[in-house]
């Protein structure tokens, strides 16, 4: 065991507040002997794929941050989260670009695009490869916002802009070909906001446009007809 103390001053000698004793988890297969100590193991992620904690105040995150140190900070923990989901999708093919780095209250950020994929639809790089069968037609732009929430496959997407797909409970969605092009969600700096979600992110979202897309148990769908987007000219430009 052992305390990692945090301190108010630079001198060292006024705690911020209280410690308190702390056990590293991968000390715990040293307390274990015999069968258990055999069946104990782990497995190792770049960081990028699976840590950014949220923990600090923005403050304490600038200066962090100045250092060379990840900040710890709610605007870095989200984005960070988009950034995992963009690593995993342009691994295997899909072309998304990313957003050029931006400051909120003083930290700096790269933003987007910001896409949510719910676990109901993916989770590990495998079932996306599933949910998106043709990698080099999906096309996200910078400043785009996609959130997919169920059982859906898209075989080809072009987005520049916020596009919202979700699948009632038992419905099954696929997208053949879909092109979307709208003002989109726009990040708004607001450090005087009332609403705390809001002050420790150093922003605020201004949902300008959506294109919402719902397939239900039903089998009817809403917002979406395959025939009509056939129509349409499918290119995007990635800014």
């Amino acid at each position: 065991e052992f305390v990692n103390p945090k301190y108010a001053d630079e001198e060292k000698t006024v705690f911020k507040k209280p410690t308190r004793l702390e056990c590293m988890m991968q000390d715990f297969p040293c307390a274990l002997s015999g069968d258990a100590s055999r069946q104990v193991g782990f497995t190792s992620i770049a960081a990028d794929l699976c840590f950014s904690p949220v923990k600090n105040a923005t403050a304490d995150g600038v200066k962090m941050q100045a250092k060379g140190t990840a900040p710890g900070v709610a605007a870095t923990g989200e984005a960070d989260q988009y950034a995992a989901i963009r690593k995993i999708m342009t691994s295997f093919g899909c072309n998304v670009k990313d957003a050029r780095e931006t400051t909120f209250s003083g930290v700096k950020v790269v933003p987007g695009p910001a896409i949510v994929i719910k676990p109901n639809c993916a989770v590990c790089p495998a079932e996306y490869k599933r949910r998106f069968p043709n990698p080099s037609k999906i096309n996200i732009s910078a400043r785009s916002c996609l959130v997919i929430d169920g059982d859906v496959t898209i075989k080809s997407l072009n987005l520049d802009g916020a596009l919202k797909i979700k699948c009632e409970e038992g419905a099954i969605g696929e997208i053949p070909q879909l092109t979307v092009k709208n003002y989109g969600w726009v990040r708004v700096p607001d450090e005087s906001s009332s609403l705390e979600y809001i002050t420790i992110r150093g922003y605020k979202m201004m949902k300008m446009e959506t294109r919402t897309i719902v397939f239900k148990k039903d089998g009817t769908v809403e917002g979406y007809d395959p025939e009509d987007e056939e129509n349409q000219e499918c290119t995007c430009v990635i800014t």
